[in-house]
């Protein structure tokens, strides 16, 4: 049976919590190519939250050191937000009372993010990580001046022997966390379709990620949860499958989005309260076909990015683009005015197109 995990590098990432074991070959140049344009000097970034009503991205970096960055969509420019040189300490220790202490910049391995949005221009950003510990860490993002800076506040540790994908909020600052292969399972149960991951759960006031049961899929991915926090919505990527869940009854699914062509990984909201995910294409020709082997994961595949409407769950295709050795490896799209922007798991770069 084909499998479509063009995310196997990045499930290696997290599950021994180092840094990837492949890399796309990259040119040298930023040249655009396959119809993209790149910003480029970012390592790794996997993720990507929009700040509401401005113009700035920012992006995580899954590699050792490349910290939090900001995308600044129109100058087409991205700066450091926390890495090696640029680290604002501000510990809140009464929310997270438990956390050790602050990030190193050095060791940080940061992969999937979520922002919770805030009227004074104050937002929190949540990224896991797993550099130097298992983690989700915690930042306020201050864009209410002429240039947005970021602080580290506090993390909230997962439990021995488990490391977070992907992470989401509620309003009341209640976080969810998917793993994608437990303590015990392999990623050989993960290409059989087996369940292997889980959703987890921390409240304000607790002292730890606790399991969600009935949220046990096969690789669980990215997360999201609705605007009115009623319901969180889960990525089984090896089953191409989105399964929207109930906030207070998470143990049956509600509802399923069943992709075709490949395996979606991080889930996040259009400005249209749409679902957009994004992912590699599993049947490269050029490339003999789905992945099986690490040559398999490095060969460059074309990317296909689609919505889906929260409530039918029917998937709208809103974009695709052919392989290009320059970029590869996606894992997020995100929509900016009239532009896609797209992260990459392996690349040293991100890359926009129009939609016009």
């Amino acid at each position: 049976m084909r499998q479509t995990i063009v995310i196997a590098a990045v499930l290696t990432c997290v599950a021994t919590g180092g840094s990837l074991s492949v890399r796309a070959a990259q040119p040298a140049s930023c040249a655009p190519a396959g119809g993209l344009n790149f910003v480029c000097g970012i390592q790794n970034p996997e993720d990507l939250v929009l700040v509401p009503n401005t113009r700035w991205l920012v992006a995580s970096g899954m590699a050792p050191g490349s910290g939090l960055h900001l995308v600044d969509t129109r100058a087409k420019k991205a700066s450091n937000l926390y890495a090696v040189g640029t680290t604002i300490v501000r510990a809140d220790k009464t929310k997270y009372a438990n956390c050790p202490g602050p990030l190193d910049a050095k060791q940080a391995v940061l992969h999937g993010l979520s922002l919770r949005s805030a009227a004074n221009g104050r937002h929190t950003v949540y990224a896991t990580n797993h550099g130097g510990r298992e983690s989700v860490e915690v930042f306020e993002l201050d864009v209410s001046g002429a240039a947005p800076s970021a602080a580290w506040i506090g993390c909230v540790l997962l439990p021995m022997g488990m490391a977070a994908n992907s992470v989401a909020s509620f309003s009341d600052g209640s976080l969810l966390a998917t793993v994608l292969i437990l303590p015990g399972k392999t990623f050989a149960d993960a290409f059989a379709q087996k369940n292997t991951g889980i959703v987890l759960q921390w409240k304000p006031g607790t002292s730890a990620f606790t399991a969600i049961p009935g949220t046990e899929l096969s690789a669980n991915n990215g997360i999201e949860t609705s605007p009115d926090d009623r319901e969180f919505y889960v990525v089984s990527t090896t089953t191409k499958r989105i399964i929207a869940y109930s906030r207070d009854k998470p143990g049956v699914p509600l509802r399923t989005a069943q992709l075709k062509e490949f395996g979606p990984d991080n889930v996040r909201w259009t400005a249209d309260n749409k679902l957009i995910t994004a992912g590699m294409l599993d049947n490269e020709p050029a490339c003999g076909g789905a992945p099986k082997t690490e040559e398999g994961i490095r060969c460059p595949r074309g990317y296909v990015v689609v919505t889906i409407d929260p409530k039918t769950m029917a998937v709208t295709e809103i974009a695709r683009g052919p392989a290009t050795k320059a970029f590869t490896g996606t894992a997020i799209a995100m929509r900016a005015g009239d532009e896609l922007w797209l992260g990459s798991f392996f690349a040293d770069r991100l890359a926009y197109r129009s939609l016009k």
